[in-house]
């Protein structure tokens, strides 16, 4: 458990002025199609099971993001609190998260500040839940602040989740340096780093080309018997991706195989990634065949990537098919992507697939398409 000293400690490591808290919303005028969702959800929100569906309310809020209708996001938190749940604190720590993937720090503190009055107990699982609304809202500099209001305040002990993404929003913010003290100074106050500790500063390192100190963590780890996984590795691979170390990528993920590891789409997106850079054809068609066999399908980064490298190389089928499977697997590609493989299959003479592609898109509802057809089709 971490002693008072150890929390005096965090203070001097996040020391500094925070900006105010208290930042207006703006919002555009939403469109019909987002008031739309605004109104279906919180008709949704009256049935008890529809209240366990994390993923709807993600994808809601995703939603009205992209469409800046911050006012329906408020709209459709604030409607939680006509529920029992809203006295559950896991349920409530929810909500806080879906404001901060909105950007919208303010709100989360705010609502946080509100659960005593909500009758819903307030621990360092909720704090946490605050934390990380912080970090997903990109306010690195006012985490400090929450570690030297809150815990004193309210009689929290923070906990390994609570530092680690202390640590998280130092390294973020550059500040690695002050990361690294972080973890040294908890673990002598009795808080025991684990391999979430050890990724995040293994990421920070290898990005600041600080291949040296990264590798010191890799034998502190080993000394200690934090055992890495996956992630450990795919951030040493993507590491020799980014150096252009092919020779050396292809032998690392024949290691990450021979280690027992089964790699996933990260590790296959960054091969994928090596070979895009370098405008070869035969082995990133080599490479996403090896992904999809592997039951692996590229994130939205890799997909867009992909995409454009197919329109460009003028594979238009290969495109199209990666556009498909994007919107089945509920991966919103951006829509100037969208638009530039129906120009390509236009000017491929595919109208009919141009056509298609154009409907598909009309009729799905995770992401508010507005594709057309060139006037020459």
């Amino acid at each position: 458990m971490p002693t008072s000293s150890s929390l005096r400690c965090v203070k001097g490591i996040f020391a500094g002025k925070d900006r105010a808290i208290n930042q207006p919303i703006t919002s555009s005028r939403p469109t019909d199609r987002a008031q739309a969702i605004v109104d279906s959800f919180k008709k949704s929100s009256e049935c008890p099971k529809f209240r366990l569906k994390r993923f709807q309310y993600e994808i809601t809020v995703h939603q009205l993001t992209e469409a800046k209708h911050k006012s329906g996001i408020i709209d459709i938190i604030e409607h939680q609190k006509n529920y029992p749940d809203i006295r559950n604190e896991a349920f409530v720590a929810r909500l806080i998260l879906l404001y901060g993937k909105a950007k919208m720090d303010h709100h989360a503190r705010k609502l946080f500040d509100e659960m005593p009055r909500l009758n819903c107990p307030r621990t360092v699982f909720s704090f946490n839940a605050l934390l990380e609304a912080y970090l997903k809202s990109e306010k690195y500099d006012k985490i400090g602040g929450l570690f030297r209001e809150l815990p004193p305040k309210l009689s929290i002990e923070p906990d390994l989740v609570s530092y680690n993404t202390g640590i998280k929003a130092l390294c973020r913010a550059g500040l690695l340096d002050s990361a690294v003290y972080l973890m040294d100074e908890i673990e002598n106050h009795g808080i025991k780093p684990n391999i979430v500790t050890c990724n995040t500063l293994l990421k920070a390192f290898h990005e600041s080309k600080r291949f040296s100190e990264a590798e010191s963590l890799w034998a502190m780890m080993e000394k200690r018997n934090i055992i890495p996984d996956l992630c450990s590795y795919n951030i040493k691979l993507t590491s020799l991706v980014k150096a252009k170390e092919v020779s050396k990528a292809i032998q690392f993920f024949e290691e990450i195989v021979n280690k027992g590891f089964k790699p996933d789409n990260f590790s296959y997106s960054a091969m994928i990634k090596m070979y895009v850079t370098k405008g070869n054809l035969e082995e990133v068609n080599k490479w996403y065949e090896k992904m999809t066999q592997n039951g692996c399908l590229p994130d939205v980064s890799t997909l867009t990537i992909l995409i454009s490298f197919a329109c460009s190389a003028k594979k238009i089928d290969f495109a199209l098919d990666l556009c498909k499977k994007a919107m089945n697997s509920r991966k919103a590609i951006h829509n100037t992507i969208m638009q530039r493989v129906v120009n390509c299959l236009v000017e491929h003479s595919k109208i009919e697939n141009a056509r298609e592609l154009v409907k598909l898109a009309e009729s799905y509802k995770s992401f508010p398409y507005e594709l057309s057809l060139p006037l020459h089709s």
